[in-house]
């Protein structure tokens, strides 16, 4: 949270975020690409669209960690993973 607060004051670090954040969604994009070729996930899903939603869910999870105390992200671990799960699976017909 404080990284994100001090990139936007400062441009250097703000650059390394955003590659890392690149890099990321790239990662998770191909991941995606392969899952939806061998029939894994649903390949009607944009690769582009649902990494940014995957990345926003993980990312709701780390800023949940770090402003609520009582939140117990181990704990959530199983939720999060049962809705990208239902999310990405293949459609049933």
């Amino acid at each position: 949270m404080e990284a994100l607060i001090q990139a936007y004051r400062d441009p250097e670090l703000e650059a390394l975020l955003n590659r890392d954040e690149d890099e990321e969604r790239s990662t998770v994009r191909t991941l995606l690409r392969r899952a939806a070729a061998e029939g894994r996930i649903d390949p009607a899903l944009d690769a582009d669209d649902t990494a940014a939603w995957v990345m926003a869910l993980i990312g709701a999870l780390y800023a949940s960690a770090a402003t609520e105390p009582s939140f117990d992200p181990a704990a959530q671990l199983p939720t999060l993973r049962l809705i990208i799960q239902r999310f990405l699976r293949p459609d049933a017909g």
